[in-house]
């Protein structure tokens, strides 16, 4: 197991882990080390590359992989350290801490639900407008990527409007 996860496997010992979540850190573990291989190549790759916009694409690739790799971590950190908080590593939170009744925290998640929706909407009209520029230029694709990550955006702030939520 890779270093990320040293801490997790010092959790299963410290908390006597049964075997369904043992099995599931060592899960996480392998899949985390597949994460860092495949973390490796791409970087390997954007450095190879001759072409800007390969290396700008692989870039962030690169990004995605490395968040992936430190929520795999994070997750067998959780699982193997229970509700203990002793892991030296940062762990994953679990929903038992809620901000019910923070009508403030609401209501400004209602906002940024909104303007998240406004930015999808936005988003899709500049995919039209840059159709024709489909051949010449990574803008339909970095907009396609935004839309993505507004649809992620809007997906946890419904999630933080349900934790918001008077009791």
């Amino acid at each position: 197991m890779e270093s990320t996860f040293e801490s997790a496997t010092e959790g299963l010992e410290s908390t006597g882990a049964g075997r369904d979540t043992r099995d599931l850190v060592e899960m996480l573990a392998r899949h985390g080390e597949e994460e860092g291989a495949i973390l490796s190549r791409y970087q390997r790759f954007a450095e190879d590359a001759s072409a800007p916009e390969t290396r700008y694409l692989v870039n962030l690739i690169v990004d995605d992989e490395r968040r992936h790799h430190g929520l795999l971590a994070e997750m067998a950190n959780a699982i193997a350290w229970g509700l203990i908080d002793e892991s030296a590593d940062p762990v994953l939170p679990d929903m038992t801490h809620k901000d019910a009744g923070n009508r403030a925290l609401a209501e400004e998640t209602q906002r940024l639900i909104q303007a998240e929706e406004y930015d999808h909407v936005e988003l899709k009209r500049l995919q039209k407008r840059l159709r024709s520029f489909k051949n010449a230029s990574l803008w339909e694709l970095i907009v396609d990527l935004m839309l993505l990550d507004t649809e992620k955006h809007l997906r946890i702030l419904r999630l933080v409007a349900k934790n918001t939520e008077s009791a």
